[in-house]
């Protein structure tokens, strides 16, 4: 639980710097990875995951609790590490 406190904290830290900066796509690496220890998830499932987190009304609250907007930026990210992955 402390590894992913510690990644949604990093990754408000980079909102600033944007969602393509290197600092935000090493943080979605490292998101990608703290996941594995539940699950290993194919770039598809990995932004399913970040759209869920944006679009459900409960998980967004949570994300938009630690920071406002943190929800949106996660799927921006993401959206840009799969795009930069599948290439």
């Amino acid at each position: 639980m402390a590894e992913g406190k510690a990644v949604y904290m990093e990754m408000i830290a980079a909102m600033s710097k944007g969602a393509a900066s290197s600092e935000a796509q090493a943080i979605v690496e490292r998101w990608r990875k703290h996941l594995e220890y539940f699950w290993t998830p194919n770039l598809d499932q990995l932004l399913a995951l970040a759209k869920g987190y944006n679009d459900d009304p409960r998980f967004k609250a949570n994300f938009d609790k630690m920071h406002p907007g943190l929800a949106e930026f996660m799927l921006e990210a993401v959206s840009v590490y799969v795009e930069n992955q599948k290439k």
